[in-house]
């Protein structure tokens, strides 16, 4: 639960909420449910049988954490990639939807939207698939487009969210330059990453790793809290990186920076479905930040935003009032 204060404050700021703005980079996905029932198991193997009942498609990836800023008020800029294929496609007619969320979608001849089919029966996940081509690189052309539509869009934005997804985009030279602009034009930038190789995010205010993240940047199999702690207390030291986030599904959150260390109890009363809730923490610090709140009470808030979220089937999203 919220505070009193941190309550007080975003009562007070709900039409200053309206006057943010957020510039999102990164890579969308589709995402596509297929609900429906299991009532018997297959005569042809070990395996149950979904019995169709409706499908549906929604804006994953990047594209889910701009939609979570516009809902939560800040006036949203998103820059991706699109191509000719048939989940971009789908996209671009889900994005002509979002009437409060301005697109920037680089065409890619040779880009396929990646698309990641969820089997649901009754609320619980059967199986995922996941459709994309993991040997797209972006060329130095469709970099440079980046660049200019950045250097276009920074001066008009309060703050710049990197949403990495590891699925073509935001490469390591690309997030370098990025940060570089950003740091120039005195923009704060929070970095969701999905590199293994922290490095990549050196210079960013804040970063937002999950468990499991950060212990694969560790290399090792796990990672017990002191054990974390301590890599995360080198990992912000060696590449500059102002505050270390880290989620940590039941456990709550963990924010490491130079100057102390904050544990924050997780903040769900009713869990239904996890997807998107690293979405839904990103944007909403990144949101309740151009307000001038501070990093530890943005991440309080963004907590109980998780919290609200996860107690929604699908890739959902709230708003700033489901807050307060």
């Amino acid at each position: 639960m919220l505070n009193k204060k941190i309550i007080s404050f975003l009562k007070k700021n709900k039409e200053n909420i309206l006057k943010s703005k957020v510039l999102c980079i990164g890579d969308i996905i589709l995402d596509q449910y297929m609900n429906g029932k299991v009532e018997r198991m297959s005569p042809e193997a070990p395996v149950p049988i979904l019995v169709m009942e409706s499908q549906k498609y929604k804006i994953g990836g990047a594209g889910n954490v701009a939609i979570n800023i516009s809902n939560m008020g800040p006036k949203t800029t998103l820059i991706c990639l699109s191509g000719h294929d048939s989940s971009s496609i789908i996209i671009k007619k889900l994005l002509r939807k979002e009437k409060n969320l301005k697109n920037f979608s680089i065409n890619v001849p040779n880009f396929k939207t990646p698309i990641k089919t969820r089997f649901i029966n009754k609320e619980k996940h059967l199986l995922r698939v996941d459709n994309e081509d993991v040997n797209f690189k972006l060329t130095t052309k469709y970099k440079n487009l980046v660049i200019e539509l950045l250097k276009k869009e920074i001066k008009k934005n309060d703050l710049i969210v990197l949403s990495d997804y590891n699925k073509g985009l935001l490469d390591q030279d690309l997030i370098k330059k990025i940060i570089e602009i950003s740091t120039e034009f005195n923009k704060m930038i929070i970095a969701d990453p999905k590199k293994i190789n922290l490095s990549s995010y050196s210079g960013v205010n804040i970063l937002t790793p999950n468990q499991k993240e950060i212990t694969d940047s560790a290399k090792v199999k796990f990672l017990d809290e002191k054990n974390l702690i301590e890599f995360g207390k080198k990992t912000i030291k060696k590449y500059k990186i102002n505050n270390l986030l880290i989620t940590r599904s039941k456990k709550g959150m963990l924010l490491i920076n130079s100057k102390s260390i904050i544990k924050i109890k997780a903040d769900a009363k009713n869990v239904i479905d996890v997807t998107g809730a690293g979405d839904t923490v990103i944007a909403t610090l990144a949101s309740m930040l151009t307000l001038g709140l501070s990093v530890e009470d943005s991440i309080k808030v963004s907590n109980h935003a998780a919290g609200l979220v996860i107690g929604k089937s699908g890739t959902a999203s709230i708003n700033y009032f489901d807050l307060i």
